[in-house]
């Protein structure tokens, strides 16, 4: 099966599962109805050197010097709080300093309606400043609230400089099964079930473009024979279940990953890299159930989704061993999805309803509350972006680099942040292409062709929408691991 010409692109990772159809590409015509990106979303790449903690902090990996809070929706129902009270303690506990331990709830959590930036203002620090844990926020925050209360967008500017992670749970006791895990998980005489594997499970579907271009990017260089996903100094070993190994990326594959029955042994971090679900808006309890579910090898182009080509939260199996796994989930809506299409629009110009409110899938979310640390996953349509340029050449770093910062024990948080750091480059980078178009001064370079300027809107905002579900601070064991 041959990798697709890259003229298609882009399209995104997207199935509608009760027809089977995959999402068409995108056309350059639609782009004009896509909006300007978040305001400063550029600012971090033009004035920040390293990453977003400030000189202050030497090891953004040390909470004694990053500080860590949690932040609540201002009427979250306080058997929240109830619930995650053993995880508070300990994150107070490596703290250290009240100074750099905060949590925001009531008057000063997040207000109906409050943006990003005006609560920031009122905690007295910028979003287009590099983070100084003690003025006021430290460098790991907590979300705590789903999407219709606390919105996608306020994650994303906090997102540009601080570690930002959260956790939206439908059952509340989810939440307190989450904090037991990880304290559990982090208390010294624990002993973790995992063995220092990764394992990767990629889908190649026949006469499926975009899943073509997934696995032709990524398999090559996670399974290279002389830097395979894990090797240097992470010391990882790895299995693969791809179109291109041995054994595929089947159903029964993700769960024997799941259950760490695979030849490695139960692996600390998985990837999965796949079409994702999307079900209609007019069966609210199905969407909210399904959503964002993980399209497996045994899919057939034009089949509907079903049990025997789907995995989805119903399908973690009783006996997971998750307690101390970090997962990255590479699909459309595999993190959740907002309430409207940002990409597809009515002839019109008008939005596209996706969903009654924005969710946060169910997968990540049965995840952690099995015990996994944090999921790294995508909130809107997910495009080939991530592992190849605008011009289709093969860029495989940006979703290699959190994997392997994990594998080498960095906070869930600071591995993902690679991900906002290339956000804020693409967004200065479609500025300046922009300004160029509109600049009179017959010196200046030539502007981007429509299909260019296009594919790095989508690019922009492909770089955006990928979140962290979980604790931003928690992080694997590796001295402790087998």
């Amino acid at each position: 099966m041959n990798t697709p010409p890259m003229d298609t692109l882009p399209i995104p990772l997207l199935v509608h599962a009760q027809t089977g159809t995959p999402a068409q590409a995108l056309s350059h015509e639609s782009i004009p109805s896509v909006g300007r990106d978040l305001p400063g979303a550029d600012q971090r790449s033009r004035d920040s050197s390293h990453l977003a903690a400030d000189s202050s902090v030497g090891d953004p990996d040390d909470l004694s010097q990053t500080g860590w809070c949690i932040l609540f929706a201002s009427d979250a129902d306080p058997a929240i709080k109830a619930q995650l009270q053993p995880l508070i303690d300990l994150r107070r506990s490596q703290v250290g300093d009240d100074n750099l331990f905060k949590v925001f709830e009531g008057n000063t959590g997040v207000q109906p309606g409050q943006t990003a930036d005006n609560w920031a203002e009122y905690r007295g620090v910028s979003l287009t400043a590099q983070v100084d844990p003690f003025a006021g926020v430290p460098y790991y925050v907590l979300l705590i609230g789903h999407p219709d209360r606390i919105p996608f967008d306020f994650q994303n500017l906090l997102k540009m400089q601080w570690a930002v992670g959260r956790l939206a749970f439908d059952d509340i006791e989810d939440y307190g099964r989450y904090a037991k895990a990880v304290v559990q998980y982090e208390a010294p005489a624990f002993q973790p079930v995992q063995r220092k594997n990764a394992a990767v499970w990629i889908t190649r579907n026949e006469g499926d473009v975009a899943t073509a271009m997934l696995s032709g990017a990524l398999c090559p260089n996670f399974l290279d024979v002389h830097r395979p996903l894990g090797s240097g100094a992470a010391r990882f070993t790895l299995d693969a279940f791809t179109g291109s190994s041995a054994k595929q990326a089947t159903k029964q594959q993700l769960i024997d990953i799941l259950r760490g029955d695979i030849p490695g042994g139960p692996p600390a971090v998985f990837f999965t890299g796949s079409h994702g679900a999307e079900y209609p808006i007019a069966d609210p309890a199905l969407q909210r159930r399904m959503q964002g579910s993980l399209f497996t090898q045994e899919w057939v182009r034009g089949t509907p989704a079903g049990a025997d080509n789907l995995f989805s939260a119903e399908d973690i199996p009783a006996d997971a061993r998750l307690q101390g796994t970090m997962a990255f989930l590479f699909a459309c809506y595999s993190g959740g999805c907002p309430a409207d299409n940002n990409y597809y629009f009515q002839p019109d110009g008008s939005k596209i309803p996706v969903a009654p409110a924005p969710l946060v899938a169910a997968l990540p979310q049965a995840l952690l509350s099995h015990g996994a640390l944090a999921v790294i996953a995508h909130i809107d349509m997910a495009f080939p972006y991530a592992f190849q340029d605008v011009t289709g050449t093969p860029q495989v770093q940006a979703i290699r680099d959190p994997l392997t910062y994990l594998m080498l024990g960095r906070r869930a948080g600071y591995a993902a942040d690679c991900l906002s750091d290339r956000w804020s480059h693409l967004c200065s980078q479609l500025i300046e292409a922009e300004n160029r178009t509109a600049s009179s001064d017959p010196k200046a370079p030539q502007p981007l062709s429509a299909a260019a300027h296009s594919a790095l809107t989508i690019a922009r905002d492909d770089a955006r929408n990928y979140i962290v579900l979980g604790d931003p601070a928690a992080r694997l064991r590796i001295a402790d691991l087998k």
